[in-house]
């Protein structure tokens, strides 16, 4: 349905309408006036990175075994990643595409980057679904020019991890993939079609929600959103020391606006981690600090605000056989995340919610007394401890605002009632 026009959007057609008049040319004289060595100029290079290893976190390296996970060698299209398990040491080749299919895939954060860091990703699309009316998350290939301002550039579109499109279709509507038929397969990068396709279809499924794919340039948008606009347009009158008496007109400039959605997010997930912490611990018996992963705190954070998706999820968990259980600790050893632990017993235990259901913990055992079982998905759901607050608040507050109006309908009925009397 239709958002209803007023009179706001018609002074902001009035002004945008006015602008393109008096400066007809604008855009076309800033172009020729500008110093040619400051011009942009479209380089695809500068949107790829090579990423840093970190062996600490590899599973193959903390579990001492190849048969362990083995996901970036699998999307890896060049062969350029090399694990050596024993000698604790994760290579990138000079044949790296810097395609971050391999940060993308990881489910531990065995691979750093600076530009595709899954809380870098969500911000950026997020910062532009926000304000315009579509999101475009495309490749260089695809674009081959410098990108509109609703346009998110990346090396492929496969380095966006699953849980960074769950988090973001959770809260958009608006987004959509833009690749021209024929692009992919004509790219070196052979894996990436399969691995964002594996990817979007898991999080469309998790979210409730689609992503949209544009394949013609000429149909794409580059529109705010009515809502971007409108705070906007009232931001600046309001800086020009002008005021309109229009109800229910946001105060926020559109950009501000979308500023404090992000830093409320990016609040949500600090609280998530303490939350996190609070619950369940932030360290292991063992003394050894559990690691979340910035994946893991965008899919808490999004059932946190969306607690009826967390049964599309299917999470599994290690559980362990006590009776074969020697309680010889590698097993924990195996864990970079250090979601699984040993008591002062001995005995095994695992927390789901920092768990990414490896299986390094299972394969490491020795005894081959581990198995991995489903375990319910309201695990992931944690507690907004503030929200409930704030809520519980505000209930209190309306009640009392209900008591007083009562009484102040009684005092107004006794005035009455002496009213009445005296005449």
């Amino acid at each position: 349905m239709a958002e209803q026009r007023d009179m706001l959007d018609d002074l902001i057609d009035i002004s945008d309408n006015w602008q393109a008049f008096s400066n007809p040319l604008g855009g076309v004289v800033d172009t020729l006036t500008q110093d040619p060595s400051k011009v942009k100029r479209w380089d695809p290079s500068e949107y790829k990175e090579v990423p840093r290893t970190n062996a600490v976190m590899c599973l193959q390296v903390t579990a001492q075994s190849d048969e362990v996970c083995g996901r970036c060698l699998e999307a890896c299209p060049t062969a350029a990643i090399e694990i050596f398990p024993a000698a604790k040491k994760v290579k990138i080749t000079d044949d790296c595409r810097k395609c971050g299919l391999c940060s993308a895939v990881c489910p531990v954060d065995a691979f750093l980057t600076t530009k595709l860091a899954s809380k870098v990703l969500y911000d950026r699309i997020a910062r532009v679904a926000s304000a315009y009316e579509q999101a475009y998350i495309t490749c260089t290939r695809a674009l081959g020019r410098l990108p509109k301002n609703n346009e998110i550039v990346l090396p492929c579109v496969g380095a966006v991890p699953t849980e960074v499109w769950f988090s973001l279709l959770a809260e958009y509507s608006n987004l959509s993939v833009y690749l021209p038929l024929g692009i992919c397969d004509r790219c070196r990068t052979v894996t990436g079609e399969v691995v964002y396709a594996d990817s979007i279809a898991e999080a469309e499924e998790l979210a409730d929600n689609t992503v949209g794919l544009e394949v013609d340039a000429s149909e794409m948008t580059h529109e705010y959103t009515r809502a971007y606009k409108r705070s906007q347009f009232v931001g600046n009158m309001a800086r020009a020391g002008m005021t309109v008496a229009t109800k229910g007109v946001p105060i926020l400039a559109g950009a501000q606006a979308v500023a404090k959605r992000l830093k409320d997010h990016n609040a949500q997930l600090m609280n998530v981690q303490r939350q996190i912490e609070k619950a369940v611990g932030a360290k292991t018996d063992q003394s050894k600090r559990r690691v979340l992963t910035q994946e893991r705190k965008l899919v808490v954070a999004a059932l946190q605000k969306r607690p009826e998706l967390a049964e599309n999820f299917q999470p599994r968990v290690p559980v362990c056989d006590w009776s074969l259980c020697t309680m010889c600790g590698e097993c924990a050893k195996a864990c970079p995340l250090h979601a699984c632990d040993l008591d002062a017993s001995g005995h095994f235990s695992v927390e789901p919610a920092y768990c990414v259901g490896c299986e390094a913990c299972m394969i490491a055992c020795p005894e081959c007394c581990i198995e991995m079982e489903p375990c319910s998905p309201q695990e992931l759901v944690i507690p907004d401890e503030d929200a409930e607050k704030l809520a519980e608040r505000r209930a209190e507050l309306e009640k009392r605002k209900e008591e007083m109006r009562e009484q102040l309908k009684r005092g107004m009925h006794v005035v009455e009632h002496l009213v009445e009397g005296n005449e």
